[in-house]
């Protein structure tokens, strides 16, 4: 409960803000309290907490968001292995193909982890299996180089299944 009146309060205050304003003007008072707010967000997302997430997207925050990193709240829960949170975000909508800054993945974060059974659910998703990150890496790559041959056994079977559709 302490949680959703802290972001009833947050979201109070910046649309306040907003409306009182002119929008077209940058406000550095209205975009630190929305970063205060992506980071209740994420924290929500790294420890598992699932209601809080549910709260949050119910309330209007865009589930895409993403930090300085590029890091969405779903990548963010992939690194930490918190599948909970990975299906609930998958569930309320979130895009499992968008990249970070440096071009990664929530598959490629799910590899590097070893957290298989999020893997196996990225990889069921509709994204690009083969995406090339920045470092010209794919996500076969990542298990190769992490050791992940369930990984890459899995991403085979995809690639063979969609060879014959």
């Amino acid at each position: 409960m302490r949680h959703l009146i802290i972001i009833l309060t947050l979201l109070f205050t910046i649309s306040f803000s907003v409306n009182a304003q002119d929008t077209t003007q940058n406000n550095p008072t209205v975009e630190s309290q929305y970063e205060n707010l992506l980071g209740y967000f994420f924290a929500a997302a790294r420890t598992n907490d699932t209601d809080v997430i549910d709260q949050f997207v119910n309330a209007g925050i865009p589930i895409n968001s993403f930090n300085k990193k590029g890091y969405t709240a779903l990548m963010i829960a992939t690194y930490h292995g918190n599948k909970k949170s990975v299906d609930t975000l998958l569930q309320l909508g979130a895009n499992a193909c968008l990249e970070d800054n440096r071009g990664n993945t929530a598959l490629m974060a799910a590899i590097f982890r070893g957290e298989f059974s999020i893997a196996k659910t990225l990889v069921s998703l509709d994204c690009d299996n083969e995406h090339e990150n920045k470092a010209g890496q794919t996500a076969q790559q990542f298990a190769e180089t992490f050791g992940q041959q369930k990984v890459l056994d899995l991403l085979a079977q995809v690639k063979t299944k969609n060879s014959l559709d």
